[in-house]
């Protein structure tokens, strides 16, 4: 497992809106080039769609790939 690479994943989805709605719509694909296991694709398939959009829209809009220019 790769807690580096969950890490990355879950940031890029909170900062970064057409990649949420795809990790949302199918995480494998969304998730294929990052280096992850099978029970933490099974973990991310399993975020909630609602809590994510909540969580992303109290971010400072700063820090939102739409802002500017993108996500680090």
């Amino acid at each position: 497992m790769s807690q580096d690479a969950v890490q990355k994943v879950i940031g890029r989805a909170i900062t970064d809106a057409e990649f949420r709605q795809r990790l949302i719509d199918s995480a494998r694909e969304a998730c294929a080039g990052y280096d992850l296991s099978e029970a933490e694709l099974e973990a991310l398939e399993a975020l909630d769609q609602e809590s994510m959009q909540a969580f992303a829209g109290k971010l400072d809009a700063r820090l939102s790939k739409s802002a500017g220019k993108g996500f680090i």
